[in-house]
């Protein structure tokens, strides 16, 4: 069988990430001014990230004797045609599944990613089938020659090492960077473990994706085949919380540096999950950049969220470490929650700024279909739009803020941000630490 994953490579003008939150993707706009979008163009022109969906989906079916082909905005020659549906742009996905229907009728089309598996309505018309869930285990099924038709449920497969790794061979890897955070390339993206452990009322991650985690070994025997294979110089851990199980994180850096893998490489996770110790050991296996989620200065907000909040102490100890050794951060922040008002975000914007850290990322408070958040504000949406969710968009009617205050917030917060001697200052040290070897 032929089978093709198609990437549509999206028209919108934004910077666009389809594999960020959680497969929902998102589109990166902040303003009209010429600081905001100076800021835009440096994301635009430096990021860009893979499917990891495709790419292991990918290997089941070369590892089964299939033909498979990776291609963007292409008709293929093929007998079945996946494609990712994202939130952000599933329109012009859905455009590219009627012109492979009207062009190749014998082609079997199939959508997956959560948003089409939490909103299949709109995708059935257009398609053969449309997976919900983690899409492995339905890769499996039609890979033995089932023949799939409407909604299927697919059960995450329960033991991660029992997967091929990404078949990247299939992939243009020299085009992926995560500039300016992770410089090194050739650079991919990989996952260590699926899910996560804690409840965010606004968090994909718990929604999507069941809780487990791959061994050690085989973690690492992954890693030496992208260096030595695909001579990878950065690695992006895509989990959510890279070091949740401390003593299992400690034990890939140990591995990373008794294997004597040379690769860069970097992590999200909670600085409530981090201390010194460890972090002197990453550092010393590779690790340069660190993604880590702060939301909001405020507890209540956090609370109302579901979210646990991490001691400001501790959190601004960690950061402090971090810059001494040469790691950068980035940290997370969400503007517009709940319990937010002006003045809170002003306030977040503020602690952000004392954080100062290497990058900071001011999303809006977006409801993923399937979280509790959007159970919970469903009604109050300014737009049944789901392009329009993209999280730099205001889409909820909030009860102290408007959309154009937010809006303004939003551009705010990046130009104030970046636009500062303090930054400025903590950049050309990085950089310098950097040209020392660090």
């Amino acid at each position: 069988m032929k089978v093709a994953l198609i990437e549509v490579e999206s028209i919108r003008p934004d910077c666009i990430n389809k594999d960020f939150m959680g497969g929902y993707g998102w589109a990166f706009h902040i303003g009209k001014s010429l600081p905001a979008r100076m800021i835009e163009k440096v994301k635009k022109k430096g990021e860009k990230l893979p499917l990891l969906d495709f790419a292991y989906i990918a290997a089941i079916f070369k590892s089964r004797g299939h033909q498979v082909e990776v291609c963007a905005n292409r008709v293929p020659d093929a007998d079945l045609a996946l494609i990712h549906a994202s939130m952000i742009d599933y329109r012009y996905e859905i455009s590219w599944a009627q012109r492979i229907r009207r062009e190749r009728p014998q082609t079997k089309i199939g959508f997956i990613g959560p948003f089409a598996g939490f909103k299949p309505n709109l995708f059935l018309a257009d398609c053969d089938f449309v997976i919900a869930g983690e899409p492995e285990s339905a890769a499996m099924r039609l890979s033995s020659g089932e023949d799939l038709k409407g909604i299927v449920s697919s059960e995450p497969v329960k033991d991660l090492d029992s997967l091929p790794f990404p078949a990247w061979e299939l992939f243009p890897i020299n085009q992926y960077s995560y500039f300016p955070a992770l410089r090194e390339r050739p650079f991919l993206p990989m996952l260590s473990s699926r899910g996560c452990v804690y409840s965010c009322d606004y968090c994909p991650y718990p929604v999507n994706y069941k809780w487990r985690e791959r061994g050690v070994d085989n973690v690492l025997d992954e890693m030496e085949m992208l260096v030595n294979k695909f001579k990878v110089r950065g690695l992006l851990f895509r989990d959510p919380l890279f070091s949740v199980n401390r003593k299992r994180a400690q034990s890939i850096a140990e591995g990373i540096i008794r294997r004597k893998i040379k690769i860069k490489w970097a992590c999200e996770t909670r600085t409530d999950l981090l201390n010194k110790e460890i972090l002197d050991l990453f550092f010393r296996s590779g690790l340069r950049v660190i993604n880590v989620g702060v939301e909001s200065s405020d507890e209540d907000v956090l609370k109302q969220i579901d979210r646990i909040p991490i001691p400001r102490d501790h959190q601004e100890a960690i950061l402090r470490h971090c810059d001494n050794l040469g790691i950068r951060v980035t940290c997370f922040y969400v503007l517009g929650l709940p319990l937010d008002s002006k003045k809170k975000i002003m306030e977040t914007v503020s602690y952000a700024k004392k954080l100062n850290s290497h990058a900071a990322m001011f999303y809006l408070a977006t409801p993923f279909p399937g979280t509790e958040y959007y159970n919970q504000i469903k009604t109050r949406l300014l737009t049944d739009d789901f392009e329009k969710m993209d999280c730099f968009t205001p889409v909820v009617s909030h009860p102290e803020i408007s959309p154009a205050e937010l809006e303004k917030l939003k551009e705010w917060a990046y130009v104030s941000y970046y636009f500062r001697p303090r930054w400025a200052l903590a950049l050309a040290k990085r950089a310098l630490l950097d040209l020392l070897g660090n």
